[in-house]
């Protein structure tokens, strides 16, 4: 049986060194290397070529993860940075008829462990961890690290918080103070754990994990 195209990708990712994060862009600095542009070198070499669809909305972006078809895209193409610099993913591919969303990490400094800010990891998507202290790659899917159940609990929690913000804001509003001063709440994940199972390199399901995205590309 033949690999398919996003398999051959995916085993070329985990050989790959460590890249500083930095988006995929035009004008490289050839002596820098960036994470997002050694992926987008990755996808070209594998006969994936950029689609004419420059931009996605983030209502369709949600919708397509549930789906995975979308007709209008040309297929064996990628989208980088669909939803613009400030939302995921990073790259937006279709391969052989099926979509597939991939999101770049990389830690500069000592961590193993990648940080993900506001954004929860999200099911479906595939991520690529690239980590100084040990110089290699590693791939995981979202609900590997975060269940669904899991996923959905803390963007309740999220949509509550800012619920709760609108309405002490109205209420500062109402106050009519002279400075517009207003409050929000900013989600922040992290990691509790310590040593190996904080560590994405030498977690003991680093290679299940890895697996797991080759099975599912």
């Amino acid at each position: 049986m033949s690999k398919s195209k996003m398999r051959k990708v995916l085993e070329s990712v985990l050989a790959m060194p460590y890249y500083k994060n930095h988006a995929a862009a035009s004008g490289r600095v050839h002596n820098d290397p960036k994470h997002e542009d050694a992926l987008e070198d990755t996808l070209i070499q594998n006969g994936y070529t950029r689609s004419q669809i420059r931009k996605v909305k983030k209502s369709l972006r949600d919708e397509l993860l549930k789906t995975r078809d979308f007709p209008e895209m040309e297929d064996n193409s990628y989208i980088p940075q669909p939803c613009g610099k400030q939302d995921s993913p990073d790259f937006l591919v279709k391969s052989e008829g099926l979509l597939f969303f991939i999101e770049c990490k990389s830690a500069s400094g000592p961590t193993t462990a990648p940080m993900y800010n506001s954004a929860v990891p999200k099911s479906g998507y595939i991520y690529v961890f690239c980590c100084k202290k040990y110089d290699e790659t590693t791939t995981y899917l979202g609900q590997d690290v975060l269940e669904r159940d899991d996923q959905q609990l803390i963007e309740a929690h999220i949509e509550e918080a800012r619920r709760r913000d609108e309405e002490l804001n109205n209420s500062l509003r109402e106050g009519g103070h002279s400075h517009g001063i207003e409050y929000y709440t900013r989600p922040m994940m992290t990691h509790t754990k310590h040593g190996v199972c904080k560590d994405y390199f030498r977690h003991p399901r680093r290679e299940q994990l890895e697996q797991n995205v080759l099975n599912y590309v």
